[in-house]
């Protein structure tokens, strides 16, 4: 994993999840190809490592898709494959994305 430099860092950590829009992040190992766990992020931490999630109330909600771009070019930057999707809400805690 790649250690954020401090403007990185300061980026990352300046990105708000949204209160009114479901926009996220999906990602993936590079590496894996199309066999990789596909994960959604719930959070990117200090250190660079993302962190995944599979309930709705914990996913990492974006504005618009043009705020995803801040993490999603670290993703990319430290090795992963992303892809921005809506996530909608499915039964107890549950999502599926479009």
């Amino acid at each position: 994993m790649i250690e954020p430099t401090t403007q990185e860092q300061r980026a990352i950590l300046e990105v708000v999840p949204s209160k009114r829009q479901t926009f996220c992040i999906l990602y993936w190992k590079k590496d894996e190809g199309l066999a990789a766990d596909k994960k959604v992020l719930r959070r990117i931490n200090s250190n660079g490592v993302p962190i995944s999630t599979k309930k709705f109330s914990e996913v990492f909600f974006y504005l618009d898709v043009r705020h995803t771009l801040v993490h999603a070019q670290w993703l990319l930057k430290a090795g992963y494959d992303v892809k921005i999707h809506k996530c909608n809400r499915k039964g107890n805690d549950k999502f599926w994305l479009t």
